[in-house]
Formats: C-alpha cells, structure tokens, sequence
C-alpha cells in the first residue's frame, strides 16, 4: 500500500474547490419574439399639446416628429428631433406593444404611451419640456 502526504494533495484541493459552478452552457440563443398582430409601418403626424419650463412660448418644441413608425416583433422608437434648437440631441422613445395594443415606453427624458387599433395608431408623447400627441394609419 502506498501513502502519499495529505499536504501534497491539499492545494489540488483547494484549486479545484475554487473553480466554482461553470453555468448553463447554451448552445443556441433565446429564439426571437414572435411577430405581433400589430407588427408595419404606420404613416404619422405630430403635434404640440403643450409645454412647459424654458420651452414655454418659445419654437422650442416644434418637431416635424418621425413620419413613419415601424413596428417590429411588438417593439418601435419614435424619434423627436427639435430643430429650432441647434447642438440639442434628438430624443428617441423606445415602446413596447402589450398584447391588447396599448404600447408603453419610459426614457430618462419623458414617455410615450397609445395605443393601435386596427389599422390605427395613436399616442402621446410627454418629453422633458414638451407634450406631444401623434397619430397615423397603417401603409
């Protein structure tokens, strides 16, 4: 019978007890959302239903908005530029679709919010300084 010394196999030990679980390997990624009922293109208009603060009164808030919003796998941006003011970034909404045709999104800079139904959509737009309401048709 041959003894080895305890401490010769103390460090294999405890390297091996350090590696920790290794996880889920996943071969494949998470399959894509399915298409919504809601999923196109949507031709629309913009306009200002209000404002507030330093845009108050002023062109601040005037945006030609984004003439087409295009639903994909229930998700779209709407992309307000202000072009009276020059440097500023153009804030972008991000929305998600509920299942009912509501839609909701929430950014550090305001929300958009509204709903489709049918070949009609419609929302809102509450931005740091403005207030928009915006609606179109399916192409």
């Amino acid at each position: 019978m041959i003894v080895r010394p305890l401490h010769a196999m103390v460090p294999m030990l405890v390297i091996a007890g350090c590696a920790g679980p290794m996880g889920t390997i996943h071969s494949n990624p998470p399959p894509a959302p399915p298409p919504t009922a809601f999923d196109g293109s949507y031709h629309d208009t913009i306009r200002v239903t209000g404002s507030f603060g330093t845009a108050q009164g002023t062109s601040w808030c005037d945006s030609p908005g984004q003439p087409v919003i295009t639903v994909a796998k229930g998700q779209f941006t709407y992309a307000v530029p202000h072009p009276n003011i020059g440097g500023t970034p153009t804030p972008v909404f991000e929305a998600s679709m509920a299942p009912d045709g509501s839609f909701y999104g929430q950014v550090i800079t305001g929300s958009i919010a509204g709903h489709v139904s049918g070949s009609h959509i419609e929302g809102r737009i509450d931005g740091s300084a403005c207030i928009y309401s915006f609606s179109g048709s399916r192409v």
